[in-house]
């Protein structure tokens, strides 16, 4: 059953009370009011998200826990409660009430994590106040190699993969609900502090620019293609009408560069989508590592990597033999 809250008539007591829980606690009204309002108040939200391809283990995280409640210490805590939750894949998750609780988590499970989200809500009383304030502090861990590799599966067909990073989201994102300010810039500053100091795989300037417009590599491709074959096609008139058997030349000429102008160019976009493709799907390692589902996952994204650039090179000189083949069209006349 809930919790009774009585309000008696005002003509019952010299002053207005209210009485509380089970027990029929008398408070006064205006104690009352100060801490509903207190508890329910409303407060501020900083965010800050990071995209850094980290590579997160177990002991990055209970460095992060351990600069959290060092900070949320310094002052007098009145209380507090922490969450940590465990996102797998297939939509399965595992919650635990206090990080004592989560070093009892299983680490031979096959399910891949997701994501991992610390929670922290404390009521603190800060050195120069009298009255509690309230804050939660939310860190979100993403698994960049997972998230990636279900947007894979689960994506439809038509989707490209250039998409897919910004889908996957930040690998890290730490929202702080807060009173004060300062208070609440100095968890900030200690999960970016935590940040710098993981480690973590090298952002390819070049590859990012190149995903950025990635997409527009098959559409050149095609149209450098057809001006290809037009220039050779123009070359080679003057040779074609100084030919006696006008009708039977201009007839294969026409067969020849009609035929062999669709051809090129279907070829040039399969390719020139091979090169996108491998551009766009380029593995780059961030992950949360804490269980052996993630260990498997990271080692074949890792295991990846020759095959992307077999397809790029692939794509890359089946393109450039196109183009060479394309220019001798005029010998098949």
């Amino acid at each position: 059953m809930g919790e009774l809250v009585e309000h008696p008539d005002k003509g019952d007591s010299d002053i207005d009370v209210v009485r509380v829980g089970e027990g029929q606690t008398p408070v006064s009204l205006k104690t009352y009011q100060d801490v509903y309002h207190q508890v329910t108040g409303r407060t501020e939200q900083i965010r800050k998200r990071y995209s850094e391809n980290l590579l997160i283990e177990i002991g990055e995280i209970e460095q992060l826990n351990y600069k959290i409640r060092q900070l949320y210490d310094v002052h007098k805590l009145v209380a507090k409660s922490e969450t940590i939750t465990i996102f797998h894949i297939k939509e399965r998750k595992e919650q635990f009430t206090s990080f004592e609780r989560f070093h009892a988590y299983n680490t031979n499970t096959a399910n891949p994590t997701v994501s991992l989200v610390l929670r922290y809500n404390f009521s603190i009383i800060p050195a120069d106040k009298k009255r509690p304030q309230e804050y939660v502090v939310n860190v979100r861990l993403t698994s960049k190699v997972v998230a990636m590799q279900q947007l894979n599966e689960d994506a439809p067909p038509f989707m490209h993969g250039q998409f897919f990073g910004f889908m996957a989201g930040p690998t890290v994102e730490v929202t702080v609900d807060y009173a004060d300010y300062v208070i609440a810039r100095g968890f900030l500053e200690a999960v970016d502090e935590w940040v710098k100091g993981c480690r973590a795989t090298p952002t390819s300037k070049t590859l990012r620019l190149l995903q950025r417009y990635s997409h527009h590599i098959p559409g050149i491709a095609q149209i450098l293609a057809a001006a290809a074959l037009t220039h050779y096609a123009y070359q080679a008139v003057p040779s074609i009408a100084a030919d006696a058997n006008t009708t039977a030349v201009w007839a294969r000429f026409a067969i020849v560069f009609a035929g062999g102008f669709y051809i090129t160019i279907q070829l040039v976009e399969k390719f020139s989508k091979l090169i996108e493709t491998s551009i766009d799907t380029f593995p780059e390692i961030s992950y949360v590592k804490i269980n052996r589902g993630d260990e498997k996952i990271i080692f074949a994204a890792q295991k990846e990597k020759p095959f992307v650039w077999t397809r790029l090179v692939l794509g890359i000189v089946g393109t450039m033999v196109i183009a060479i083949l394309s220019s001798k069209l005029e010998k098949l006349i």
